[in-house]
């Protein structure tokens, strides 16, 4: 294949196999042009991925804020100045009754004192916890057979039950200062 009338190129390899009107490049590559041009496509592969980071991050959090922080309405102002009024000023709930309200410093003032006096004049004991019932909460001895009516429902042509009745528990004492 090669042409005897042809040169013979030094920096031909010797594997090379010439065809004739084609050749090969001759030149090196431009390797700082290659890396430049990589470094300037990495560059700017870093710099969307940093972008997009800001758009889905720091601006979404932005316009959450804003939306969701922006200036509160009058209504809205006035509630909290109608909630701190009822939370930190003395007023009567009945003037007749003398029920007033008391500012919520004091009155937690008032139960710690009662509760270090030994005076409290509700519930303070710890109870065990009761274990669930097989079968939920109406479970136990009160659980319907199965095929069973349900509770409440008298069987087809009964009487119906009378209603159970509950001996009257006493009026528990109300503390109007705490009110």
């Amino acid at each position: 294949m090669l042409d005897p009338n042809q040169e013979h190129d030094p920096t031909m390899p010797e594997t090379a196999i010439m065809v004739e009107g084609v050749d090969y490049d001759r030149r090196d590559a431009k390797a700082g042009l290659i890396a430049i041009v990589s470094m300037a496509v990495m560059g700017l592969f870093i710099a969307m991925i940093i972008g997009v980071y800001w758009l889905y991050t720091v601006a979404y959090e932005r316009v959450e804020y804003d939306q969701y922080t922006g200036v509160a309405s009058k209504e809205l102002q006035a509630i909290h100045d109608r909630e701190e009024e009822q939370l930190h000023r003395y007023s009567y709930i009945d003037k007749e009754k003398g029920i007033v309200r008391i500012p919520i410093d004091r009155a937690m003032d008032i139960v710690a004192t009662e509760f270090g006096e030994g005076k409290v004049n509700y519930n303070t004991k710890s109870y065990a916890v009761k274990d669930e019932l097989p079968g939920g909460a109406a479970g136990g001895a009160n659980a319907p057979a199965p095929g069973a009516a349900p509770a409440g429902t008298a069987p087809a042509g009964a009487a119906p039950a009378a209603p159970a009745t509950t001996p009257a528990k006493p009026a528990a004492t109300e503390h109007k200062a705490a009110h």
